[in-house]
């Protein structure tokens, strides 16, 4: 299983690009894969885009940094280096998985992740209905995003400034090792205990 997260310049998979990737393998944790690239070249960008993950338009064209097609290519092979069976788990997958389709496909690689993906929400809200727990609900909607899934294995939740797609990576590994084993994963949250009502019987 991989953890992931991503920066974007915005929400359009086709014509926004992918410009950095972060990564846990989640049964070795150690190993991990971070990279930040420039924007594809005749990619667009939004203003709305750079509020959330904190690059400048400098940043993202920065020819020093590595093109996407390079990223695309080390994390392909970061990939080779990886626990077995692979699977992708994040908060919610689906849209931002287009993203690392399309960037393989400008890459000329063929994807190796097939379609189907884990999502923490679906882990959290289930292990809610197990323990008959209350699901926070925002204008009449189940709301267990990444920051609720955290309160509820028991790590205080923060936001990096700048924005580090890394430690959220890290975050989404920590909540499914403790949500569905009962164990801590990462050093990064050795401080924060783990509540008695998620251990397994």
């Amino acid at each position: 299983m991989i953890s992931i997260d991503w920066e974007f310049t915005w929400l359009d998979p086709i014509n926004h690009s992918l410009v950095s990737l972060w990564a846990v393998d989640f049964y070795n944790p150690s190993n991990q894969f971070y990279w930040e690239c420039q924007m594809w070249e005749w990619a667009l960008y939004d203003e709305e885009a750079l509020k959330i993950n904190w690059f400048t338009i400098e940043q993202l064209t920065d020819k020093s940094k590595m093109t996407l097609v390079e990223m695309i290519r080390k994390f392909d092979d970061w990939l080779k280096t990886c626990t077995n069976p692979q699977i992708l788990i994040w908060q919610n997958p689906k849209s931002d998985i287009d993203f690392l389709v399309q960037s393989y496909k400008k890459a000329w690689i063929a994807y190796p992740l097939w379609h189907r993906s884990l999502d923490t929400h679906t882990i959290v809200f289930m292990r809610h209905l197990q323990l008959w727990k209350d699901i926070l609900l925002e204008r009449g909607r189940y709301k267990i995003n990444l920051d609720e899934s955290l309160k509820f294995v028991w790590i205080p939740w923060w936001e990096p400034r700048p924005h580090i797609a890394l430690m959220w990576a890290k975050c989404a590994a920590e909540v499914v090792s403790r949500t569905v084993f009962w164990k801590k994963l990462l050093e990064d949250f050795n401080s924060f205990e783990i509540p008695d009502y998620l251990k397994i019987n």
